[in-house]
C-alpha cells in the first residue's frame, strides 16, 4: 500500500513525459548533458585525492548540514573566482546538497505553500518539474520565450501577463540561464527587467546558473543567416551575483543561485548541488533543515581537488570551452548540411535541433525516437521539455571526438538520410590524442603528482 499523494506523484511522472525507447547494446548516451570533454583534466587530480587525502575520519558522518566547512570556504572563494559577484561571497552564503534539483526541490519547499506556483520559460529541463510537483506539490506555470530582450517594458509586461493568467499565486520565477536545452545566454537587460518584475510582486528570483562556464560566446563556424537557425541574444554569461541590486532597487533577499558541479566540471555523478544566497539566512537555514543528508565525504574530498588550485581549475576550463567550442561548431555543421533547424549554441553541452521537421506530429517524433535509438544514438526527446512546438529533440555534443562523430552517423541512419555529413580534419580536437597519456598517468598508482 502506498499514500495518495505518492500515487498521484507517480501518475504525475507517468503522464509529464513518454518512457524513453529501449537502447541497443553499445548504444551512444547523447541524451544527458554531461560534460566528457572535461574530464581527462580533470581526473589525476581526483584519483590523487583519494589517494592521498581520503582517510579514515571520512568513513564518519559529517557534523556540518549545509555542508563541511572547508567545502563551504572553497566553495565561495569558487564563485568570487569565476561568476565576478558585487558582493564577495563568502561561506556563510553557501549550503551544499546531494546535486542542483534536491537545491530546487527544498528551495521550491520554502518559498511555496502547498498548491502554489513558480514561473518558469519553457521549453524547460524536465528537473524543474520534478523538483516543483514530486513531494511538493507546487506548479510550475509555463511562460513562453519573450521575443525582445532589451526593451525592460516589454518584458516586464510578458511576465505580468503571465502572472495575471495564473491559477495559482506564485512566488517565484527560475531563470536558467545559460538556458537548458536553447544553449543559449539571457542578456542583463532581460535579467534586469526580470528582477524588477519580482521586486513589484514580492516574488523570487531563482537563477540556475550550472552553464555558467560552459560558454564559449562565439562561433568559428560561420553559419550562414536563415530562418532554420536561431541565434542567442547574448554571447557573453554574466551571472546575477555580478549585477547592481542596489542600483537597481532590488531586495537582494529574493535573489538565488543555484549551481551544481555536474556540468561546467564533468562530475554529475558526483552528486553536489550548490546554493548561494546572500542575504536570506532564515530561507538558507530553512533549505538545509529540510532534507538534512549531507553530501558523502569521497565527494567532499574530490571536489576540494577540483577548487584546490583555482589557477589549474581555469585552465581546465578554459581548455573545456575550447573543446566544447569545436563541438558545437561540429554539430552546427552537421545541422546547416542537412538542413535541420537548430538553436546555434553559444553555451551547454548540447544543440537543440528540430530533426522531425516543420511538419512533425506526435506520433511521427515518437517513431523517429525510437528509430534513432535502434540504430544505436540516446537522444533527450522535446517533448519532455515541455515544449509545444513537434519536431524538437536535444543532443548532447560533449563527447569523445570519435563518438560524437559516430553518434551523429547513427543520427543519420535512423532518419533515412542518404548523405553523410563530413567535416573538415581541423575540426578535431586535441582531446583524442592526449587522453591515451593522461590515462595511462592514472593508472600507474600511488600519489599522482601534477
Amino acid at each position: 500500500m502506498i499514500s495518495n499523494r505518492v500515487k498521484e506523484s507517480v501518475e504525475w511522472h507517468k503522464n509529464d513525459s513518454p518512457p524513453p525507447p529501449s537502447n541497443p547494446p553499445g548504444f551512444i548516451g547523447m541524451d544527458l548533458a554531461e560534460n566528457w570533454l572535461i574530464r581527462p583534466d580533470e581526473l589525476p587530480a581526483m584519483r590523487k585525492a583519494i589517494q592521498c587525502d581520503f582517510d579514515d575520519h571520512n568513513l564518519s558522518y559529517s557534523r556540518s548540514i549545509p555542508g563541511a566547512v572547508e567545502l563551504l570556504e572553497a566553495t565561495a572563494t569558487f564563485f568570487n573566482k569565476f561568476f565576478a559577484p558585487r558582493v564577495p561571497v563568502v561561506a556563510d552564503h553557501v549550503g551544499c546538497q546531494g546535486g542542483a534539483k534536491e537545491i530546487l526541490d527544498c528551495l521550491v519547499y520554502s518559498i511555496c505553500d502547498e498548491g502554489e506556483a513558480v514561473l518558469i520559460d519553457a521549453p524547460f529541463w524536465s528537473g524543474f518539474g520534478n523538483a516543483a510537483h514530486l513531494r511538493n506539490n507546487n506548479q510550475l506555470v509555463e511562460v513562453q520565450r519573450p521575443k525582445e530582450f532589451t526593451d525592460k517594458a516589454a518584458i516586464i509586461r510578458h511576465y505580468e501577463e503571465a502572472l495575471e493568467s495564473a491559477r495559482y499565486r506564485v512566488r517565484g520565477i527560475m531563470v536558467c540561464n545559460p538556458h537548458n536545452p536553447y544553449g543559449h545566454i539571457y542578456p542583463n537587460s532581460y535579467m534586469e527587467a526580470v528582477l524588477q518584475f519580482c521586486e513589484k510582486h514580492d516574488i523570487h528570483y531563482i537563477s540556475d546558473e550550472i552553464y555558467g562556464l560552459t560558454t564559449w560566446g562565439h562561433s568559428n563556424h560561420g553559419c550562414t543567416e536563415s530562418k532554420d537557425i536561431i541565434e542567442s541574444p547574448e554571447k557573453k554569461f554574466t551571472s546575477v551575483l555580478s549585477l547592481d541590486l542596489k542600483e537597481l532597487k532590488i531586495n537582494p533577499a529574493r535573489v538565488h543561485v543555484v549551481y551544481s558541479i555536474s556540468k561546467d566540471l564533468g562530475s554529475s555523478g558526483l552528486r553536489l548541488g550548490v546554493l548561494v544566497t546572500q542575504n536570506n539566512l532564515d530561507l538558507r537555514n530553512s533549505v538545509f533543515t529540510i532534507e538534512r543528508d549531507t553530501v558523502s565525504n569521497a565527494t567532499v574530498v574530490m571536489t576540494l581537488a577540483l577548487f584546490k588550485d583555482l589557477r589549474i581549475t581555469k585552465s581546465w576550463l578554459d581548455n573545456s570551452r575550447s573543446l566544447l567550442h569545436k563541438s558545437a561548431d561540429y554539430i552546427s555543421g552537421f545541422m546547416e548540411f542537412h538542413k535541420i533547424p537548430f538553436y546555434h549554441p553559444v553555451a551547454g553541452v548540447f544543440v537543440w535541433a528540430r530533426l522531425g521537421g516543420r511538419d512533425a506530429t506526435e506520433d511521427l517524433d515518437l517513431a523517429l525516437w525510437h528509430k534513432i535509438s535502434a540504430a544505436g544514438a540516446a537522444l533527450a526527446y522535446g517533448a519532455a521539455f515541455h515544449e509545444k512546438e513537434r519536431g524538437w529533440f536535444r543532443i548532447t555534443f560533449a563527447l569523445r571526438h570519435d563518438d560524437l562523430v559516430e553518434g551523429l552517423h547513427r543520427i543519420e541512419t535512423g532518419m533515412g538520410k542518404k548523405r553523410s555529413y563530413k567535416a573538415p580534419l581541423s575540426t578535431k580536437t586535441r582531446q583524442e590524442q592526449d587522453q591515451a597519456g593522461k590515462v595511462e598517468a592514472v593508472r600507474t598508482g600511488g600519489c599522482i603528482t601534477m
